[in-house]
């Protein structure tokens, strides 16, 4: 086939997935032990089975995401252009959030006011702004520090690998030896350590929270860029996907362990510093490990073209724009039930993609909306 129409159909569809998972994130957020009030409105219940859910999900989704995201930007650059790469994300990113400023303005204030005391009237706020966004705040980051800085983004690039499509002159190519160099240090195929250690470098003034730091994501996306032309490194990782995700697997047991000894011992004793450095340290690096994984088994396994998987794909950005008033009313609303949080848990999700997934195929799926949001739609 050739390469410059190939679809990484199981990539695509794992970016989707990521995105959807964010309705599970939002539906367990009420039932999380010790989550202050004030940030989110919570329920007379928690649970610690779906803390650890959204630990789980919490760990790997996003990193994944912005793996995907350099992926598929250099995706776009080589097969047409840096200039329809920041086309392309101006018209489906920039725009789409410019959109929807104020539609979660006129819905999220009073749901939350509802959820945190049961008062049940409309009104507009700017503090409706979607915050779930963030992580489109950061592409857009990228966008800008691409367009001012494409020379030294480039060398960032090379840094973690990228050296085979790359045409310079003399210094040039001695940071492109130089770069092969540090890739062989830094990526690995089979034992990312050097990356990993690079991650807890990168992440450490937020312990690991990439909401407000775009250095973090910004090293994923660079990696995921690179990873794109390092046909070595992606074939080592979906060929070793199984690894990967018992590796991850056993590093998320620790870390869930961890997370339950510190709610059991409390802050502010002896072992509270440990803990909180030896998270950290598990968490990062089960999320470059899950990342690892996570890419190899969607592309080693559902890499040819799945119907189910394109509508998924397709449908994802939409569905994930419009869920959290949706989710959060059907949750907030569910507080005085009597019933185990896990089966509210389980409706709020359920409801939510029902009216998301409905939503989309009736109402956007065809329309001018739906080109906006993914471009046109090809068979394959």
């Amino acid at each position: 086939m050739n390469p410059s129409t190939v679809r990484y159909h199981g990539l695509d569809a794992l970016r989707g997935i990521a995105m959807l998972l964010g309705i599970v994130l939002h539906a367990a957020l009420p039932y999380i032990p010790e989550l202050p009030r004030e940030l989110w409105p919570t329920d007379k219940d928690s649970s610690q089975a779906i803390r650890i859910i959204y630990d789980f999900i919490h760990i790997w989704r996003m990193p994944v995401f912005f793996i995907l995201a350099g992926f598929f930007a250099n995706l776009i650059v080589t097969r047409r252009s840096w200039r329809a790469w920041w086309w392309n994300r101006l018209l489906r990113i920039g725009l789409p959030m410019i959109i929807f400023f104020p539609i979660m303005g006129f819905f999220v204030p009073w749901i939350w006011k509802y959820g945190w005391s049961g008062e049940f009237y409309f009104f507009y706020s700017n503090d409706g702004q979607p915050h779930h966004l963030w992580f489109l705040w950061h592409l857009m980051i990228f966008v800008f520090c691409t367009a001012l800085f494409r020379g030294p983004f480039l060398l960032s690039a090379m840094i973690l690998g990228f050296t085979e499509r790359i045409q310079l002159g003399f210094i040039q190519k001695t940071f492109v030896r130089i770069g092969t160099l540090a890739a062989q240090m830094f990526l690995r195929p089979r034992i990312p350590i050097g990356f990993i250690c690079l991650c807890l470098f990168v992440n450490l003034p937020t312990w690991g929270e990439l909401i407000l730091n775009p250095l973090a994501s910004g090293l994923y996306f660079v990696f995921g860029y690179a990873l794109y032309t390092n046909n070595k490194l992606l074939s080592s990782i979906i060929s070793n996907w199984a690894s990967y995700l018992i590796a991850a697997l056993v590093m998320f047991l620790v870390y869930s362990v961890l997370v339950l000894t510190d709610a059991l011992v409390g802050a502010g004793t002896d072992l509270d510093g440990l803990l909180e450095l030896l998270k950290y340290v598990v968490k990062v690096s089960c999320a470059t490990v899950f990342s690892f994984g996570f890419i190899g088994l969607a592309e080693g396994r559902f890499g040819q073209f799945n119907e189910r998987l394109r509508f998924i794909s397709d449908g994802s950005y939409w569905m994930y724009l419009i869920h959290l008033p949706i989710v959060a009313f059907i949750t907030f609303s569910m507080f005085d039930w009597t019933i185990p949080v896990i089966f509210k848990f389980m409706i709020a999700i359920a409801l939510t993609t029902f009216v998301c997934l409905v939503s989309y195929k009736f109402f956007v799926r065809n329309t001018l909306i739906g080109l906006l949001l993914n471009g046109h739609r090809s068979s394959s």
